[in-house]
């Protein structure tokens, strides 16, 4: 017999009637105090997890890494093989309305394509142009109350329009297009300064484009202009631009306060509907480098071409769900990756999704999830088993 653990065969002999005494004892010893006081402890430590302080509750929980769960794919339309009218050349959002109806614009084909909940193709809404109900380079579309609320950004407004298409009105503002913005439960709209001549990082206003105040500060400096040159310069030495660090995407919950997830920095901020900052969370995700790697290799190949750069984007889109967690969708073009945080800003789980570069993802009402794939031109549908 070998030796086990520097144990040798003759003392291994003498020592084994007292092993199995033993270990029964010390079996009893461990299971005794669960089989008698397991329930009051498993409440103790339930107990203790829900009343931790949240800061420590979620940096144990980033430390343990994040549950990861696979999203069970329960339908898809759209793609490449579809009449000419239901393809999608460059759809940029999607919203859905209580009845499932979904609605995705597509900013290179200036209007609104509309589907059954079951993927039936219904009608397009709008065209290019700058008249009423008409688009160019549209960004953002959200329903409020029924109605459809488009950033035209090529036209410099904001329009609303019925379900119908049917022009309601619109308003002048000029908002850029690829610009983090949202609307809250009135109307009303926060945009992202990126401390382009504001001292805020977010800007706040009303339901006529009216500004109505400014809120957050800044990483860094606010900037009068863009350097490029500069800009490049900072990027060639690893350094990252002001007018990087401050660019944000923006959701608003149902309790209308809003959440800010940086671009660049693995950096989350919420804000209360008076503009009060509530926390700043931090999102831990092995991804990063990755995209990081991506996006110095994507800066060297227009190293040479003035005034051309890539920015630093760690996220693509957020979505809310109806108890008020945040979905975040991480800059990944081989898969669909999204981290979940509670209302409260603990992380919860990891979603994985298809294999496709999903740019756009949207929460319905009864809980559906649905993203938009870039290259692929797919709708894909997944339904959430929340807890």
């Amino acid at each position: 017999m070998k030796k086990i653990q520097g144990i040798s065969k003759g003392k291994w002999i003498r020592m084994r009637g007292q092993v199995r005494l033993v270990i029964p004892i010390f079996v009893i010893a461990i299971i005794f105090p669960f089989y008698f006081f397991g329930q009051n402890v498993t409440a103790d430590l339930a107990d203790w997890r829900n009343n931790a302080p949240r800061v420590f509750l979620d940096v144990l929980l980033l430390g343990q890494g994040p549950l990861v769960y696979h999203l069970k794919l329960s339908d898809k339309f759209g793609g490449m093989d579809v009449p000419e009218e239901q393809t999608l050349n460059n759809p940029v959002d999607i919203s859905v309305d209580r009845e499932g109806i979904v609605f995705v614009l597509d900013s290179k084909d200036n209007d609104i394509k509309v589907f059954q909940k079951n993927g039936a193709f219904i009608k397009k809404l709008g065209r290019g142009g700058s008249g009423p109900g008409e688009f160019q380079r549209p960004w953002t579309l959200e329903i409020i109350q029924g109605q459809l609320y488009v950033v035209d950004t090529g036209n410099g407004r904001v329009q609303i329009l019925d379900k119908d298409g049917r022009y309601l009105k619109s308003y002048k503002m000029p908002l850029n297009y690829g610009q983090g913005l949202a609307f809250d439960s009135m109307g009303n709209i926060y945009v992202n300064t990126v401390g382009f001549r504001s001292k805020k990082i977010i800007s706040f206003h009303d339901q006529r484009g009216n500004l109505v105040g400014e809120i957050g500060e800044l990483e860094g400096q606010a900037f009068e202009y863009y350097d490029f040159t500069s800009i490049k310069a900072q990027i060639r030495k690893g350094q990252l631009p002001d007018s990087f660090k401050n660019e944000l995407l923006l959701a608003v919950d149902r309790e209308g306060n809003l959440w800010a997830v940086h671009r660049a920095l693995n950096k989350v901020r919420k804000y209360s509907a008076k503009g009060e900052l509530l926390s700043v969370l931090k999102i831990e995700a092995g991804e990063f480098k990755k995209i990081y790697q991506t996006y110095r290799k994507q800066n060297e190949e227009v190293e040479n071409m003035p005034a051309t750069y890539y920015s630093l984007s760690y996220v693509s889109d957020l979505a809310i769900d109806s108890k008020g967690n945040l979905y975040v969708l991480l800059n990944e073009p081989s898969q669909m990756i999204v981290y979940v945080f509670s209302k409260e800003g603990a992380l919860k789980r990891k979603l994985l999704g298809v294999d496709d570069h999903i740019t756009r993802i949207c929460i319905s009402d009864k809980n559906v999830f649905y993203a938009l794939g870039y290259e692929t031109h797919f709708i894909y549908k997944f339904l959430l088993n929340q807890e």
